[in-house]
């Protein structure tokens, strides 16, 4: 499939899960790829396998909470009319629990970074008048769920900045998605080893989604028919 070619996209958080998962599926449907995460080696070898798909690939690790490394990497990606907003970070553990400095590192990351990238693009793509800025979002956008209160809130600001982006690009040739995935079998809950984070997600009564199918759902939101808009995309596990 070719529907992309022709295309730049700029994946974030793209070493590994979603992101790496999003990299090969739009190298599949023929768009070029500028991969960046924090883990160099990683990056290298996702952008290696999406170059044997017959499309150009490069990548530049970073930490997006760096803004001089947000500044070089939209002067690198400038190009780019696609970009899959989806580097974040999650902690876990009950709310009277939560450590300060996990809150402040979640929403450093998966709100405070992801603006900052996706304004720099959107100015790009503004002045191209063409583009698509896709904010990966969660399930937990729209929902609290137990363990995860601090989780649900960056998520919640990160769907207001999609919303956002999309009321003031109206009219600029700039389409703005959210893609909201439920649980998704990724190492993002590595991080978290209090004890009864650790029961509840053993207690699961379902299999969670995985990098592959929320990368189909993206790939959805960005070949839909030029005149279309997808605005939001939610993506929950089937129970079984």
């Amino acid at each position: 499939m070719a529907a992309l070619k022709g295309r730049l996209a700029l994946v974030t958080g793209a070493s590994a899960g979603i992101g790496r998962a999003t990299a090969l599926a739009l190298a599949a449907a023929g768009a070029d790829v500028f991969l960046t995460g924090r883990n160099a080696a990683a990056l290298d070898t996702a952008a290696a396998s999406c170059r044997a798909q017959g499309v150009g690939a490069r990548a530049m690790a970073g930490d997006l909470n760096d803004t001089g490394f947000v500044a070089a990497l939209a002067e690198a990606a400038g190009e780019a009319d696609i970009l899959v907003n989806n580097a974040g970070i999650l902690t876990y553990a009950p709310l009277l629990e939560t450590a300060f400095a996990d809150v402040e590192a979640m929403f450093r990351t998966n709100v405070l970074a992801a603006f900052a990238i996706a304004q720099e693009m959107a100015r790009r793509m503004v002045a191209r008048r063409r583009g698509h800025i896709v904010f990966v979002t969660s399930g937990a956008a729209r929902n609290v769920n137990q363990f995860g209160v601090a989780y649900a809130a960056t998520k919640h600001a990160l769907a207001g900045f999609a919303k956002g982006f999309r009321l003031e690009l109206k009219g600029t040739g700039v389409k703005v998605s959210e893609v909201a995935p439920g649980m998704v079998d990724t190492g993002i809950r590595d991080a978290s080893r209090h004890p009864a984070v650790l029961k509840a997600l053993a207690a699961r009564t379902y299999g969670p989604l995985t990098s592959e199918e929320v990368a189909e759902a993206i790939l959805f939101a960005l070949t839909a028919p030029e005149r279309a808009r997808v605005d939001l995309l939610e993506l929950q596990p089937r129970e079984t």
